[in-house]
């Protein structure tokens, strides 16, 4: 089940779909293009993959958005990650979840209602494992918060990543080719239509 990266050390005379952008974005999309059947070529102008702002990151993860939209979009990517190896058919990238739990604390009476009608709104769009939590009840589990915090929202399954998994994984699961200190710097266009992308180490026939 562990599947290497295909790193090429010279490019391809076509792809499906080129992809610029070694971090989690790219990542993700070789992953997704393929699974649509795409073969996706990702180039990336540094050394090697993620290694800018997607290892930077914190790695959280939650599920305690306030529009029902965004919940159901991370709900989505919260299921890949907790079934990573399983859904990517590689095993040489696991993501190190922790799920510590995710707590929000408020100090102001008003922010604490706003917070009661939120979990409402949560629980009716189906995430009722977030629990509001007064002041007595944060303290008892966790004594170190301040006096003044009145009130909590809390979900035990929230957690962090390991991003640079994250993306080494989807990058495997993926089977795209990947060429590293590539750098694209424009594209070739019949009118308004892409037919190649143009890179330091050549050209890329493409229509996407």
């Amino acid at each position: 089940m562990s599947q290497p990266i295909r790193y090429v050390s010279e490019l391809p005379h076509s792809a499906d779909l080129v992809i610029v952008g070694g971090g989690v974005v790219g990542a993700a999309t070789a992953f997704y293009a393929a699974r649509a059947g795409l073969s996706p070529l990702l180039i990336e102008r540094r050394p090697a993959l993620c290694t800018l702002t997607t290892p930077a990151s914190t790695g959280a993860f939650r599920l305690q958005f306030d529009n029902r939209e965004e919940l159901e979009l991370v709900r989505e990517s919260v299921e890949v990650f907790l079934n990573f190896e399983e859904v990517t058919g590689q095993s040489a990238y696991g993501l190190g979840i922790k799920q510590q739990g995710y707590l929000w604390v408020t100090t102001d009476e008003g922010r604490a209602e706003r917070q009661r009608r939120l979990v409402e709104l949560q629980h009716s769009w189906g995430q009722t494992d977030i629990e509001v939590l007064d002041g007595n009840e944060v303290r008892r589990r966790w004594p170190y918060v301040t006096p003044e915090v009145v009130q909590a929202r809390w979900r035990p399954d929230d957690g962090f990543l390991d991003t640079k998994a994250l993306t080494m994984g989807f990058v495997a699961g993926s089977a795209a080719q990947v060429m590293v200190g590539c750098a694209a710097s424009g594209f070739d266009l019949n009118g308004s239509r892409v037919t190649g992308v143009v890179t330091s180490a050549g050209t890329i026939s493409t229509d996407t």
